[in-house]
């Protein structure tokens, strides 16, 4: 129930009150007047957001100011109820800015508080199978998202009322987080004496440098994901071929992304997680750029398909890897890591953005995205090489 719990709380942090910006984002170029420049502002704006936050779990206990994941975690859902449906309120470019800038800040302290709370419970109990169940909930809400929109394109009903919708989803799931992850009697309070274990992957191997390497190629991820994460939908509106396939792409990518993390840990569990990683990047830099190479519904749907059966791969492994690297850490460790992936995201859609209105399509932002996670290959490379031992370890 844990676990159930936790997939609610990712699902309405990252899935709605994050992502459904990305399938809304049309509708809002189209009706609202928000140029495709000013979308990927808003979008960076969001992301800076989300990398603030990420230091308040690793700065909170130091300064002595914190008052408790549990706590943190509902009234942070409550503040993530209400920066999503203000969105509906306001045609005013500086106040979505605001409201953009806080849900990031939000979205990010609900997924790290609920991660360690998820993660520490099933280590304790001996179900590490369970944390599958808990990283699936990103793309049960972009599914949830996606759908949505689909409907109220149906109904012709608007960008607001697209919003205001965002806000009904989040408040349908939130008692399913009070009632497990939040509640007095959970198991997974964290404690300073507990040491979690990923079981859903293989510990790791010794990397040259910590995790230096690895949290550097994690940031290239980031850049990697979000450009097709922030304009999929738009790149289909803008193409009359695509724009019946816009909201249907965007499920897709949730749809895929569920079972993947399961999935993939399977995969790291056989071949090891650095090379799983090296193939998951492959494959989502193929997904991002196929888009560029055709313009037919089939690349546009297969991109969706791939890069949403490999971006919570990306996250779920590379993440146990970081917690094995540093298992008495494991919210400062996820903190970390997401800050990493947030840069990336900085990066991504103001530059797509820019490029775009430049060339008039997202092909460059495309292909820069899927050259990010080629190099992002280079670095798992070189950070996964063993340190040599020394030439007399054998004799000792």
């Amino acid at each position: 129930m844990i676990a159930f719990g936790g997939a609610a709380a990712m699902a309405l942090a990252m899935g709605l009150a994050r992502y459904a910006y990305t399938p809304i984002l049309p509708h809002m170029v189209a009706e609202a007047g928000l140029s495709t420049e000013g979308s990927g502002y808003l979008a960076t704006l969001n992301f800076i957001g989300y990398l603030l936050a990420t230091m308040w779990p690793i700065f909170a206990r130091k300064l002595g100011f914190a008052p408790g994941p549990k706590t943190t975690l509902r009234w942070c859902m409550l503040a993530a109820l209400i920066t999503t449906g203000a969105m509906a309120l306001t045609t005013s470019f500086a106040w979505w800015a605001v409201l953009r800038f806080v849900s990031g800040m939000i979205s990010v302290l609900i997924m790290v508080y609920a991660t360690a709370i998820v993660l520490d419970a099933l280590a304790r109990l001996n179900a590490g199978a369970g944390a599958g169940v808990h990283y699936g909930g990103v793309g049960c809400g972009i599914v949830l998202s996606g759908m949505m929109v689909a409907l109220f394109e149906g109904l012709h009903w608007g960008w607001r009322d697209m919003w205001l919708g965002t806000a009904a989803l989040i408040a349908l799931l939130m008692p399913l987080v009070f009632l497990t992850v939040t509640t007095r009697s959970a198991p997974g309070v964290p404690r300073q004496d507990a040491a979690p274990v990923a079981r859903d992957v293989p510990q790791a191997s010794t990397w040259r440098g910590g995790a230096a390497w690895l949290v550097a190629s994690y940031a290239l991820t980031g850049v990697g994901f979000i450009v097709s994460g922030t304009f999929l939908p738009l790149i289909a509106k803008q193409q009359p071929q695509l724009a019946a396939y816009a909201a249907f792409s965007w499920m897709l990518l949730g749809l895929a992304s569920i079972p993947s993390n399961v999935l993939w840990a399977q995969v790291a569990q056989r071949i090891g997680p650095t090379t799983t990683l090296i193939v998951l990047y492959g494959l989502q830099a193929a997904g991002v750029a196929l888009p560029v190479f055709s313009s037919a519904p089939w690349a546009l749907l297969a991109s969706g398909f791939i890069i949403g059966g490999t971006f919570m791969g990306i996250v779920t492994v590379a993440n146990a890897e970081a917690r094995n690297l540093a298992p008495h850490r494991t919210a400062e460790m996820v903190a970390i890591m997401t800050a990493a992936y947030s840069v990336g995201q900085i990066v991504g859609p103001p530059l797509a953005g820019e490029l775009a209105v430049r060339s008039g399509n997202f092909n460059q932002g495309l292909l820069i995205a899927s050259g990010a996670l080629l190099l992002g290959i280079v670095f798992l490379l070189v950070g996964a090489r063993p340190r040599r031992a020394p030439p007399d370890a054998g004799h000792r």
